[in-house]
Order: structure tokens, then C-alpha cells, then sequence
């Protein structure tokens, strides 16, 4: 039988509140253990920074560090200087140039496919716990295009390293992939029946997306879902009380959950995203935009991660904040994306992916409203109200 979709978050229940109970009690488990693996790493990196700096949302990124190190490190030594500048000029370009963006894709997908992508079994060797190798790392990531938002975290921890003796780098580095270490046994302990069947999903379509310029982001690893997973929640403990204190709440949902397709879905574009012109009464986004004019809510749509908030002023970033809806591979990069803009957010899953990106045929999406509605302050009879039947959605890549 043909497997569906990388992950679920019901895992063959009926809703996925089973999993939000399970990630925050999984997310205290961990920033636990962190204080134990990495805290003298932590305290160091904090000393070292010049401004007051999240404690929890620390230990997350070098998290990040780890586990993307355990995914990618061997790939990244390998990679040659000129491949990786051409790569990372492709990614920058097709993000200032919309015009160029499907020639310049179609050239990425060939020359990551050939150049980022190990043609045999990967080795289970680490290359050597260094500064040097770490630097590789992060080029690589680069090259991808697919880490924008993350590497402005990333990065200032490779000017803290180098501050460092090569002694004190190299132990902590240890330290951090140690972490990872124990980080991916629980996690896959506590987290991988939401993601059992990812392997072989990604087994049975990986030769449909080779050449293409989503290869990267298609072939993503397991322990990359949880490390998201767990950030989400890291993100939307530590921005709770600042999203809170916004007089303005706003709701920032994927383009793929109207249930007309591009070219014939009516929304309108506004500055922050495009605004539901009710053109079809089973759409789920037409539902919760009129229950957003009730609840006191903005609803808008965003086609692509790189185009949220893009054009919002100075008052929207003062006023705003936000609840960004999107399958697990993007929420995070959106939620750096929106911290970094100084917009407290919060983070709402989609419950598995059902879109063309991923599977040749739609299948219907969805989101757990009660975790939704929770966080918008929403009232019992209007959650019920705003239960609308499933609707086809299409999740579109960029």
C-alpha cells in the first residue's frame, strides 16, 4: 500500500490533541536535560552575546546545531567552494527576482541534485568536531536556500566559537552533538508514531523530486521534524506573554487552504497577506475570516513563507501578533522569520500534509481548532460554529 503522507499528527485518532499534550510535556523533558548536557555551553554563549538573550530559545539552537550537524556534516565537507557560491547566489537571486524564479529553479534542482545530494550510502563517520567543519556546515546550508531565517541564528554562534580556543570550540561542539545525540533517541521514542511512516514515503517519491530544485526539502530528515517540532513549541512558550499584550491579533493561514485554486480564488492583496472575499461558502479560510470579524481576529492569506509580513509598517510590527499555520517543515522558519521582525507569534500545525507538493492527488488538510481557538481567545459556541466540512488543499513549496 502506497504510503500518503510523511507525517500525521492524529496518528489514527480523531484530532491531534493527544500530540500537543505529548510535545509540551516532551519540550520540559528536554530543556530539563539541556541544563544538564549543555548548560555551561549555554551560560558561555549568553555571556558572549551583548544583549539579554532567551534562555529556552538558546538551548534550541544549539539543538539546531546538533541535529543538523548529525544530518548534514558529512555532505558538507565535501562540498566544493564554487558549487556552494554558485548555489547560495541562485537562492538569493530567485528571492529578488520573481520574474527569473522558475529558470533559476530549474537550474538549482540540477546542480543540487548533483552536487548536495551523496550518490551512494552516506557514511556514519563525524568529521572532526570543528570550528572549520562547523563553518562548512553552515556554507552548506546556505547552498541549500532552504535555512534563510535559520542561519541568522546560526551564525553568530560561529563568531562565538572562533572567539574561543580551539580547545573550549571543540568541547563544546562535543557537548552540543552529544545533545543531539540523546536529543534524537527521545525524541523518535516520544515523537516518531507521528512520523513512522517519513522514510518510506520519502523512499517511494524521491526519484520525482531529483533534479528539482525542492530536493533538499523533500528529502529532510526525521529528526529535522522533531527538532521542529519541539522548536514550535520553545517558540510559542517564549513569545506567549509579548503575543498576548497585542492589541491586534492576526491569523496567517496557507494559501493551500482555500478550497479554490489559485487563478480563481477571489481573494484581495493588503499589505500583510491576501484578504478572503467569501467566493466560495465551503472554504475554510471564508469560515474562519467571518468568525475572525466576530472573534476580533485578522485573517489573512500567505501564499509563501518569504512573502509573510513583507510589506508590514512600522505600526503593524508595533501592534500585531500573530498565529502562523503551516506544516511542520516551514513553521519554523516563519516563527524565526516573524521573531526577527520583532511580531511575537504563535505556532499552529497542520495536522499532515495532503497537497501536490507531495502527493500527486490533493487530499483534504486540517488544523486543530481547538489549539487554533485557544489561542485567539475564542469562546465554546463559537469553536462550534466554525466547524466546516474538510475542504481540498493544495500546499505549494518556495
Amino acid at each position: 500500500m502506497k504510503t500518503e503522507t510523511p507525517y500525521s499528527l492524529k496518528n489514527g485518532a480523531g484530532n491531534s490533541n493527544d500530540y500537543y499534550l505529548e510535545i509540551s510535556g516532551f519540550a520540559d523533558h528536554v530543556l530539563s536535560e539541556a541544563e544538564f548536557q549543555i548548560g555551561p555551553v549555554i551560560n558561555d554563549f549568553k555571556g558572549y552575546k551583548s544583549k539579554s538573550y532567551s534562555h529556552d530559545l538558546t538551548i534550541f539552537e544549539a539543538l539546531m546545531i546538533g541535529v543538523l550537524w548529525r544530518a548534514y556534516i558529512t555532505r558538507a565537507v565535501k562540498l566544493d567552494p564554487e558549487s556552494q557560491n554558485m548555489l547560495a547566489y541562485l537562492s538569493r537571486k530567485r528571492n529578488e527576482d520573481e520574474k527569473m524564479k522558475a529558470s533559476i529553479d530549474h537550474t538549482r534542482g540540477i546542480l543540487a541534485t548533483s552536487v548536495l545530494i551523496p550518490e551512494g550510502p552516506e557514511t556514519e563517520d563525524v568529521p572532526e568536531l570543528t570550528v572549520r567543519n562547523f563553518e562548512k556546515l553552515l556554507k552548506w546550508l546556505e547552498a541549500t536556500g532552504e535555512f534563510r531565517e535559520e542561519l541568522k541564528h546560526l551564525n553568530p554562534w560561529l563568531d562565538f566559537l572562533c572567539s574561543l580556543n580551539p580547545q573550549r570550540s571543540s568541547s563544546h561542539l562535543v557537548s552540543i552533538f552529544m545533545f543531539a545525540d540523546w536529543f534524537e533517541y527521545a525524541a523518535q521514542e516520544k515523537l516518531g508514531k507521528y512520523t513512522h511512516d517519513l522514510e518510506e514515503f520519502v523512499a517511494e517519491n524521491r526519484e520525482k523530486h531529483l533534479q528539482k530544485e525542492d530536493i533538499i526539502f523533500f528529502t529532510r530528515k526525521r529528526s529535522e521534524y522533531h527538532l521542529n517540532m519541539f522548536g514550535a513549541e520553545v517558540m510559542s512558550r517564549e513569545f506567549r506573554d509579548s503575543y498576548n499584550k497585542r492589541p491586534r491579533k492576526a491569523l496567517l493561514l496557507p494559501g493551500c487552504m482555500c478550497s479554490l485554486p489559485e487563478g480563481k480564488c477571489m481573494a484581495s492583496e493588503t499589505r500583510l497577506g491576501k484578504k478572503c472575499a467569501n467566493c466560495s461558502p465551503n472554504c475554510r479560510v471564508n469560515s474562519l475570516s467571518k468568525h475572525g470579524e466576530t472573534g476580533g481576529f485578522e485573517v489573512y492569506i500567505v501564499s509563501h513563507e518569504s512573502s509573510a509580513l513583507s510589506q508590514s509598517t512600522e505600526k503593524d510590527r508595533d501592534e500585531l501578533g500573530i498565529v502562523g499555520v503551516a506544516c511542520i517543515l516551514n513553521l519554523i522558519s516563519g516563527g524565526l522569520k516573524s521573531e526577527n521582525m520583532g511580531i511575537p507569534a504563535q505556532c499552529v500545525l497542520l495536522e499532515s500534509c495532503g497537497c501536490e507538493h507531495w502527493i500527486e492527488h490533493h487530499e483534504p488538510t486540517d488544523i486543530n481548532k481547538d489549539q487554533l481557538f485557544k489561542l485567539l481567545d475564542i469562546g465554546a459556541e463559537l469553536v462550534k460554529e466554525c466547524q466546516v466540512q474538510p475542504v481540498q488543499v493544495n500546499i505549494k513549496h518556495s
